[in-house]
């Protein structure tokens, strides 16, 4: 099946930009900022080219996704932080498996070290992290002391030992160049520095899926959730003859259903067992929280089967209470597959459930108006074959999770009572 993406370059930076801002929103502006600063040293500098800004620039955005827990990015947000070296371990592995940045990833291993600890590293790599480290401490202290003299005083203090003194002089040769000061905290200074995303279909689907790694990837429970629910839902829909089209839509509607969860604070995501009112309020602002991700740039069709998955045919589902023919058969198809999914998959809870208790339970659903009879029949009648391709498709993401935790927990051990790190 041959069709058009609905992810692309006027898109993506948006998409990746507002599911951060439901991890924490100073996370999202402060790499924001970080971003525009850093572009524009790389413009003083003019040694690289354009895609390499490009992608220095979206690792700027990105160099504290490893950054998850509120408490740690309290600590960022001081000046002088203390022990921050987790999300600069994880975030490096995490782009170098899971994003299309792979080639600058140990960059961000190094975002926080000083200029002495880059000997032996690849050069561009080392001149990247060392722009980035200077960017990242400049919006820090511009924040906390904004005053030009108090900022010119600490890089003197900190020339050719935190900083390259070469690259000292890039931010001065940067702040004579342009207006750096002027449009630092402006929240559409980034685009400035990246004014139009020139990214293949290839890069584009990479950060969606990156997008969906750092939602999935926050709970062992969570891993295959999205994968799972698209593979299930795309061979469904192949099942029930459902045209390419449809078959487009539902697997780019399953790929976004879940988005929204980015801004579920994990204890409701995980918590062990049934949820209180108040939490299960919470649990379902994802889909709104989905919705204001999406922000209007994907197309309409596929934004409500995303939107759609908790409703059900008897009206009970949310967030809309929709009922009958008002929710289509490509939004039944990704609600089921999720309902599917939950079910194969562990959670804090429960197990696995089994193939005749998941089939039972669907069945139940069917019975009490819930879901269509007709997709649970397919799905029975199916059901092998369908976990069959799942299987193959889960296999590679969970071999990526589990191989990324271990080397997390080594590097973690190795690095986390050091000052500085030392390369990988």
């Amino acid at each position: 099946m041959k069709t058009a993406s609905v992810i692309n370059s006027d898109n993506i930076s948006g998409l990746v930009q507002r599911t951060l801002n439901h991890v924490d929103v100073r996370l999202t502006d402060h790499g924001k900022r970080v971003a525009y600063l850093a572009g524009r040293m790389l413009e003083a500098d003019g040694s690289f080219s354009v895609k390499e800004k490009q992608d220095i620039c979206l690792l700027a955005l990105l160099h504290d996704i490893g950054a998850y827990k509120t408490e740690e990015i309290n600590e960022m947000t001081r000046f002088e932080s203390r022990d921050i070296w987790e999300h600069s371990i994880f975030g490096y592995l995490f782009l170098y498996h899971l994003s299309p940045l792979k080639d600058w990833a140990q960059t961000i291993l190094f975002h926080h070290v000083s200029a002495s600890t880059l000997d032996g590293v690849d050069e561009r790599i080392a001149m990247a992290s060392q722009i980035i480290n200077l960017a990242d401490r400049v919006d820090i202290f511009w924040l906390n002391y904004p005053v030009q003299s108090a900022l010119d005083k600490y890089l003197s203090q900190k020339r050719d030992d935190r900083f390259r003194g070469s690259v000292v002089d890039l931010f001065y040769k940067a702040l004579e160049k342009y207006p750096v000061m002027e449009e630092w905290k402006d929240a559409q200074a980034f685009q400035k520095v990246v004014q139009h995303m020139d990214l293949t279909v290839e890069q584009c689907e990479a950060y969606l899926n990156m997008l969906i790694f750092a939602i999935d990837f926050r709970s062992r429970h969570t891993v295959t959730h999205t994968i799972t629910t698209t593979s299930i839902a795309t061979s469904l829909a192949r099942f029930m003859q459902m045209t390419d089209k449809q078959i487009h839509d539902i697997h780019y509607g399953a790929l976004l259903h879940d988005l929204g969860k980015i801004g579920i604070p994990v204890e409701i995501l995980e918590f062990p067992g049934k949820l209180s009112p108040q939490a299960m309020k919470i649990m379902r602002t994802h889909v709104d929280i989905t919705e204001e991700i999406l922000g209007g740039t994907i197309d309409p069709v596929i934004t409500n089967i995303a939107l759609r998955h908790h409703e059900k045919l008897d009206g009970s589902g949310y967030p809309k209470g929709l009922c009958g023919d008002a929710i289509t058969l490509e939004e039944q198809v990704v609600g089921v597959s999720d309902i599917v999914s939950a079910l194969l998959g562990t959670r804090s809870y429960k197990e696995a459930y089994s193939k005749e208790k998941t089939l039972s339970i669907l069945r139940e659903q069917a019975g009490n108006g819930k879901i269509s009879p007709e997709l649970v029949g397919v799905l029975e009648k199916h059901f092998d074959e369908i976990l069959s391709e799942l299987n193959v498709k889960c296999a590679p993401i969970l071999e990526t999770y589990y191989g990324l935790t271990a080397e997390y927990d080594r590097l973690l051990e190795k690095y986390h009572n050091q000052k500085t790190f030392m390369p990988a």
